[in-house]
């Protein structure tokens, strides 16, 4: 069951979350981009030099466009880990499958398509559960972060779509996350300096929490690929909001933040919806 790959890649996303979350105390957000990319761009860099492959390419501003709305999201999420509940931070990061809907369902309207029903429930559901989701967790002053939280998924969604263009016209995946560390290892460390100043020096304690980061996120996204290529879709689909659950057990064991009956409804009602909309999105793009 190769779909099974997904289950390691939510769980390591999880754990990356944790990590990042247990380091916003003292780094910055722009810093955890900037460390989360740097490992990535150098593994992968090296693994570039040693098995000879070419960096060249003529689809720079597509390349751009991924990275741009890739790290985006990503920014947006490290900054919801270090304001909200963990699990309330990864639910908002998988509401993505949902704007893909979304984005699919416009595109039918424009193109002078009858809409899918099915799917435009999935959507509405989706959202639905978000807001069950986030009723009882929500404090006095966190109504912005998860504001901007939704917006996480959103642009995960175009980053997504850029991806699949890129890799339509022939482009392979190691270099579309190579130029997107790179792009993240730049604009973190930019983002910070303008924001923050010097980088925050890495003491002794701060190591392994760091090295989660990166080692996590690599080997996540190395178990992404590997689900996605192989495996069948329906379970591939399901697995991945796995990520959600994950999380919110981890919030509870290490970060003390309770599951309340309503947040575990919310939870369910999105992975239902996102599941749903994925399903009939690649359905439809099959027809």
């Amino acid at each position: 069951m190769q779909s099974l790959w997904m289950l390691a890649a939510a769980f390591l996303f999880s754990l990356m979350a944790a990590c990042t979350k247990w380091c916003s105390d003292y780094f910055s957000t722009f810093e955890l981009v900037f460390y989360r990319s740097l490992f990535g761009m150098v593994s992968l860099g090296l693994w570039v030099l040693w098995q000879k492959k070419d960096l060249r390419t003529h689809l720079w501003f597509s390349h751009i466009k991924r990275s741009c709305f890739g790290t985006l999201g990503l920014t947006i999420w490290f900054y919801t880990l270090a304001v909200l509940p963990l699990g309330t931070s990864m639910t908002l990061n998988y509401t993505s499958p949902l704007y893909m809907a979304l984005f699919a369902s416009v595109a039918a309207i424009r193109m002078g398509r009858s809409l899918n029903f099915g799917l435009l429930a999935a959507i509405v559901a989706g959202f639905i559960g978000v807001i069950l989701a986030l009723k009882p967790e929500l404090h006095s002053g966190q109504e912005f972060a998860a504001l901007i939280g939704l917006s996480a998924g959103f642009f995960s969604a175009l980053a997504y779509s850029q991806v699949k263009e890129l890799s339509r016209v022939g482009e392979p995946e190691w270099r579309i996350v190579f130029y997107f560390t790179l792009f993240g290892t730049v604009t973190g460390l930019i983002g910070h300096i303008a924001t923050e100043g010097m980088l925050h020096p890495v003491r002794l304690n701060d190591l392994p929490g760091l090295l989660g980061i990166g080692i996590t996120a690599t080997l996540a996204q190395l178990s992404l690929t590997r689900a996605w290529g192989a495996g069948n879709v329906l379970l591939t689909s399901a697995l991945q909001f796995s990520a959600i659950v994950f999380a919110a057990v981890l919030g509870l064991l290490f970060f003390s933040e309770p599951i309340s009956p309503e947040t575990a409804l919310g939870i369910a009602v999105i992975i239902t919806a996102g599941v749903s909309a994925t399903v009939i999105s690649r359905k439809k793009t099959k027809q």
